[in-house]
């Protein structure tokens, strides 16, 4: 393990990166639809969600999960934003830890791990990975999101020559800290490598344009649920990849 982000530098993105309103950034409705997907496969008695954000899947996950939701998060930035959005509440806690850092002593039901494989280094989302293991019984759910480096709005930025190939790094990938990007393929791979069994996988959402352009079209909320809906048609072209997995 060799690579840690540092807390301040996970306080400048939280600060830089605010999807809380469809206004502030379109990844406001990939999140509500990657929660929309999750509710389906989720046991939701305990859970372990690593990395809150703004809070989008966390608020959702307080009202479903029936015993506890613990919520690991390197940013008090985010940890401060996300507690004033929840009020008081006994069924979720919050721990102020790099994943890599945080140990749990127990079993849960279920992890969440949306969008923080691609900001960690290959080494550090193996650690992650396993360590992850140690929290899952045999009956329990591993549930992972990442963005598709072969989405289609990529694949239209490579075929447009807009970018050389489409594991290139775009500028919101160095904006956000990404370190590894993901196809299904690559993702796959992981899993099995470090001893998951893949339950189910799907694409999230066909978004043909950048998030800024996708702002700029003003859709409205039928036609959004019907580039969620199509996603299912075109998994591979999808904006995130979901997977359920439990451990072999």
């Amino acid at each position: 393990m060799k690579e840690i982000n540092s807390e301040e530098k996970l306080n400048k993105i939280a600060k830089q990166y605010d999807p809380s309103t469809p206004q502030k950034d379109f990844d406001y409705w990939l999140l509500k639809f990657d929660f929309k997907v999750l509710e389906k496969y989720l046991i939701g008695d305990t859970v372990i969600e690593l990395g809150c954000g703004r809070g989008i899947i966390t608020l959702e996950l307080a009202k479903i999960v029936k015993n506890k939701l613990i919520v690991v998060e390197g940013s008090k930035e985010n940890i401060s934003y996300v507690k004033n959005l929840l009020g008081n509440t006994t069924k979720v806690e919050f721990y102020h830890s790099l994943w890599q850092e945080f140990n749990y002593n127990g079993k849960v039901s279920d992890v969440v791990f949306f969008s923080g494989l691609e900001h960690l280094s290959e080494e550090d989302g193996k650690f992650i990975l396993l360590k992850i293991k140690n929290w899952l019984d045999e009956y329990s759910r591993l549930h992972i999101v990442v963005p598709n480096v072969k989405s289609m709005h990529r694949r239209i930025a490579w075929y447009g020559d807009i970018i050389s190939n489409v594991f290139e790094f775009s500028e919101r990938d160095k904006l956000l800290g990404h370190k590894t990007l993901y196809d299904r393929e690559k993702l796959f791979n992981l899993l099995k490598k470090v001893g998951y069994k893949i339950l189910h996988w799907e694409g999230i959402f066909l978004k043909p344009f950048p998030n800024n352009a996708m702002m700029k079209l003003n859709l409205s909320e039928r036609e959004l649920k019907g580039l969620f809906e199509i996603s299912k048609e075109l998994p591979d072209y999808c904006a995130h990849i979901y997977l359920c997995c439990k451990v072999i």
